[in-house]
Parts: structure tokens; sequence; C-alpha cells
């Protein structure tokens, strides 16, 4: 059943574009969110207020409430644009594993653009129309997989978490390095003096062991990524 213009738990697209009362409206949901997600960009989402949404938009704040009547109502909104930023092939994909790997690096891009993003996902908000786009595309990759349902959604579920996770992490260590000058080399040799400082100690013997085997070459980032990708996704699928 649809929610009524009040009910702030009903996903914002059962409720009508606008409510009864007000104005004709001058904005659509898509500016709305267009804003909020320009000030989460900027500020972190901690910024985003009706307030300052309404600011940027040049309306006052009680007429924000006409369109969007609650912050969770605007959350789900900026949700939903940002997962409407992937992209389709126009016909099915031949390899469901190389496009399954696709949608992860737009996830991890899309959260790299907007790092704010996994932070508002810890309660998911309803899905909105370009995410139950996203949901039925992947579901079309695993088609052909001996995974049940169940299994199929978990799977969705963890390959695009990890991405957005290392996307945020991404645009973490970007902002690092723009603040402070410190190199990539630089950031991914801290965390292994840690290491190598704690398996030392004599505290730590199956870190020590680990630390002591042969291990490969340093990679970047995105290498690290494409790495555990294929592992997630051979993991699912058997590989």
């Amino acid at each position: 059943m649809a929610g009524t213009w009040t009910d702030t738990n009903a996903p914002i697209w059962s409720l009508p574009e606008r409510g009864e009362r007000g104005p004709k409206p001058r904005h659509s949901r898509a500016e709305i969110a267009a804003a909020a997600i320009r000030i989460a960009d900027a500020e972190g989402i901690a910024a985003v207020t009706m307030r300052r949404v309404a600011a940027d938009l040049g309306t006052g704040t009680m007429s924000l409430y006409n369109y969007v009547p609650a912050k969770e109502h605007l959350i789900q909104l900026m949700a939903d644009q940002t997962a409407g930023e992937y992209t389709y092939p126009p016909s099915p994909a031949p390899d469901g594993r190389t496009a399954i790997a696709d949608l992860a690096r737009q996830g991890r891009d899309i959260a790299r653009r907007h790092p704010w993003l996994p932070a508002v996902m810890h309660r998911p908000p309803p899905m909105g129309p370009s995410t139950l786009r996203y949901v039925d595309y992947f579901l079309g990759l695993l088609a052909g997989s001996v995974l049940g349902t169940a299994a199929k959604m978990e799977t969705i579920a963890i390959i695009n978490g990890f991405a957005l996770m290392y996307g945020a992490m991404q645009a973490a260590l970007d902002d690092e390095r723009a603040r402070t000058g410190i190199t990539e080399q630089e950031q991914q040799a801290a965390p292994v003096k840690v290491l190598i400082d704690a398996a030392s100690s004599g505290s730590y013997p199956n870190l020590s062991a680990a630390l002591t085997a042969p291990s490969p070459p340093p990679r970047t980032a995105d290498e690290n990524f494409e790495s555990c990708l294929i592992r997630l996704i051979d993991g699912a699928l058997g590989g």
C-alpha cells in the first residue's frame, strides 16, 4: 500500500511527487538529490541538512518539505541517484564474470566520487528505481549460476559492499595525499611497518610465520582491488 505524504517511514517513491499544500513545485526530486549530493561531496554527509539543501536551491526550508517530507527521504533520493551513475551494455553480457567485475569497478569509482555513500548504507535505504535496475541487471548476470535466490542476493550485497567500501577508502587516501603531500608508497608502507613491528615482538607467532614466507612485489591500490575482487567472484561462483 502506498504511504501517505506524512508517512516518514515509507519509501519516497510510494509518496506523491509533492504535498497537497504549497505553491506549484519548482524543483524535481532529481534536482533536490543533486543539490544534496553536491553538499555531501564537498563537505561530508553531516553537512547535508534540509536547511542547507533549501538554501542551495534558493528556496525556503519549509518549502522543501513539500517535495521531501523528511531527511530520511532525502537520503533515499541521494543513494538512488548515485546508483543511476552505473552504465549497462545495450545487450546481455556474454561473460557474466567479466560483467560482474565491471559493475564492481563502477561501484568503486562511484564511491570514490561520493565517499559519504557507504556511511548512509549502514541501514540500507529502500530501493529506488536506479537501485532496482542495478539489482535486476546483476541478477541477470547470475542467472546461469547454481546459486539460489538468497545466495544470489548475498553475492550482490557482498560484491557491491566491497566495491563501495574500497572506493571510499581510496577517496580517503586521495584526500590524505592532497592534504599532507604523503605519497602512495608512503601510505602503503605505514601499515606494513606496523605488521613487521608486531611480528618481531614475538607476541603474534602466526603473523610472524606469514611475514617470513615469500611475498609478491608491492601492488598498487587498483591491483589490490582487482585481486580481492577476483577472489570474491570466484568464491561466490566457484573457480
